[in-house]
């Protein structure tokens, strides 16, 4: 901006005003400057709220997906409020039926459900399907352990959490990590 040497400019020919000389307001953030303050996520990796999510492709079981997510720097997603279980739910292709292994099993004490840190599972939100968490052993009880770890289950009109057999059934998975710098 360039101002006169004397700080009076004339406006319409009919009254003089003083400027006095003004720094340039701060520039808005840009869009890319706001992505380059996110959080990194590693590529295939969605960002939200600080962490990063992988939904995989691949089907494995429910040992073989912890210990897949723990070895991409993660673990088996840890849901912790409606929000992310929100975020979760509108990232999830819904092409027919999908259904992801989570970080949440009753392996230690039958019916005591825990997420992968330990914590006790939330009842609010609900999003069990009500005939879940039966600890179904299988037609010929070939399962006598039960059904120990959950999973998410996502089609057009349904989204529910299920138990299922730990090692007995291949799912996709979500992983988990803390987003970086």
């Amino acid at each position: 901006m360039e101002v006169a040497s004397d700080k009076s400019v004339c406006l319409n020919h009919k009254r003089n005003v003083n400027l006095t000389p003004v720094q340039d307001p701060p520039k808005e953030k840009t869009l890319e400057k706001e992505l380059e303050d996110v959080k990194n996520c590693a590529t295939g990796w969605k960002y939200h709220s600080g962490k990063c999510y992988y939904l995989s492709s691949d089907e494995k079981n429910w040992t073989e997906s912890r210990d897949s997510c723990v070895s991409m720097g993660g673990h088996l997603v840890i849901i912790n409020s409606a929000e992310e279980q929100s975020f979760l739910k509108q990232a999830m292709p819904t092409q027919g039926w999908e259904e992801y292994w989570i970080g949440l099993t009753d392996s230690v004490n039958e019916t005591d459900w825990r997420w992968l840190d330990n914590t006790p599972l939330s009842q609010t939100p609900k999003y069990w399907n009500e005939e879940q968490f039966d600890n179904w052993p299988g037609n010929n009880n070939e399962h006598p352990e039960g059904e120990d770890c959950a999973h998410l289950i996502l089609s057009l009109n349904h989204y529910s959490l299920m138990d299922a057999f730990c090692e007995g059934k291949e799912l996709k998975r979500v992983c988990e990590a803390i987003a970086v710098k």
